[in-house]
């Protein structure tokens, strides 16, 4: 059923916080952890289709070079109305498929999946329907599909309520069925109660979207939606997040009127993946998504900008997001495989803000973004630390120049360390230091004291040093 000509294209509160120096997830995992079925687990990310419109054969195998390389099993591709976007899917597909001839030798190959973009396709006719199923169905039928159970992957966007003429979401799959021959396992990013979503017959895996950020000024944690989830028998896709802030006016070319934030400032990232990393197998998520791989507008992604930005590059300009993918292929091959909380060598993931939260801005016309004063001015860090050293320390010096504060924060030595230290403007530059000596000393990215724009995205740095191997005498 693959079709495979190649179209051309060019406030907080107390309870709420994080203790302020944890261990991530220090989870033993002696054995390749496994879903409650018995099954592979698998880590994918959501990408914009909606961002690939310059993209050509060598983008999309740059992308899937990156993705691998970030520990991810699949890419979940978010398919809007235009025609372009499903050329640009199909063209995933084919160079996906042929990759799977020749795989890179210590990874696995990118499988792909579609989310249906219910936001903005038109569903209300039956003959929305018919030309959906019609182009997605040979895309489904590619060796590249992601599968779950044998049955290929599909997952939505929203619309729960769409219409397909009066025929309904059980019209849609008995005409889509019948066009593929087998049956797919459905898991839409529904935004329903737990309940209404577990007793739908039509939906075969459970994903809570939300999941990803605290819904509220308080910090991560597993919530009663997700346990509602992760207690039903249907398998259940965990959403996992890095940030979120968007930044859209209401005028203009990008007038989409998105101007808010999550509270993402303490460990977001790690805490969320600590609490997956906690679970036991039989509770255990079958498939994790990350949110997002390209979505600069939300300025969740971990991976560089690359193709099309509409309307987001002033907040995203500069800002590095190479700790979250890191971290991403860290927290993945932990979690997935079951590989080792810390190797030989001494690893250092830091994030932040690049202003304070009660800055104003000179000159921006979309305005203070909504929760604002959510925001917590903390320098993130995750440091991975060998084991066998000993008195290890991060060091961090922040202020104007000449009266930078320090503050030291004590690691344990054969663990992954989160700490947070709450910044003010000025330059950062931070050491780790054990018994040994001084195994890095950095300069980090400058807290601004001015700004014409509010720009509550995230830079992250990342960096790496081998150490001397500790013996017992």
């Amino acid at each position: 059923m693959f079709d495979e000509s190649l179209e051309h294209n060019a406030y907080v509160h107390e309870e709420d916080r994080p203790p302020p120096d944890t261990q991530v997830g220090a989870v033993e995992t002696p054995h390749k952890p496994m879903t409650p079925g018995g099954d592979t687990r698998k880590v994918v990310a959501h990408f914009m289709l909606g961002n690939t419109y310059p993209f050509t054969a060598l983008n999309w195998e740059e992308t899937f070079d990156l993705a691998e390389e970030s520990g991810l099993d699949g890419l979940i591709l978010n398919l809007g109305r235009e025609e372009w976007q499903f050329r640009q899917a199909r063209a995933a597909y084919l160079i996906a498929a042929k990759r799977l001839k020749a795989p890179v030798l210590g990874r696995s190959p990118i499988r792909l999946a579609l989310s249906l973009d219910l936001n903005v396709m038109s569903s209300s006719e039956w003959s929305d329907a018919v030309a959906l199923t019609t182009k997605i169905a040979g895309l489904m039928g590619s060796p590249a599909q992601l599968m779950h159970n044998d049955r290929p992957v599909l997952t939505a966007f929203d619309g729960h309520a769409a219409s397909w003429g009066g025929k309904g979401w059980k019209g849609f799959f008995d005409e889509l069925h019948q066009k593929m021959r087998f049956h797919v396992s459905f898991w839409p990013a529904w935004f329903q109660p737990p309940d209404d979503l577990i007793d739908n017959m039509l939906i075969d895996g459970l994903f809570s979207w939300n999941g990803a950020w605290p819904m509220g000024n308080r910090h991560i944690s597993l919530s009663h939606d997700d346990m509602a989830y992760i207690a039903s028998p249907k398998p259940f896709m965990a959403s996992v997040s890095p940030l979120f802030f968007t930044h859209y006016g209401k005028t203009g070319e990008w007038a989409f009127d998105k101007n808010w934030i999550y509270r993402s400032d303490d460990l977001l990232y790690p805490s969320r993946w600590a609490s997956i990393l906690a679970l036991s197998d039989a509770r255990a998520p079958e498939i994790v998504q990350v949110i997002s791989w390209n979505d600069y507008g939300e300025s969740h992604n971990i991976a560089p900008v690359l193709g099309a930005e509409p309307g987001s590059s002033a907040w995203t300009r500069g800002m590095d997001h190479v700790a979250f993918r890191e971290m991403t292929a860290y927290f993945a091959r932990r979690w997935r495989d079951g590989e080792p909380e810390v190797a030989d060598e001494l690893v250092v993931w830091m994030w932040y803000r690049t202003h304070p939260k009660t800055l104003e801005a000179s000159n921006d016309s979309v305005g203070r973004p909504d929760h604002a004063n959510w925001a917590l001015d903390l320098i993130n860090a995750v440091v991975l630390v060998p084991a066998g050293l000993e008195d290890v320390e991060l060091i961090v010096t922040n202020g104007p120049s000449g009266h930078g504060g320090k503050h030291a924060k004590h690691l344990s030595s054969g663990k992954s360390n989160a700490v947070t230290i709450p910044f003010q403007a000025g330059s950062v530059h931070f050491e780790v230091k054990s018994k040994l000596g001084t195994h890095m000393r950095h300069a980090a990215h400058e807290i601004y004291r001015k700004t014409e724009q509010y720009n509550f995205n995230m830079w992250s740095g990342a960096w790496r040093a081998k150490v001397p191997r500790v013996t017992k005498e």
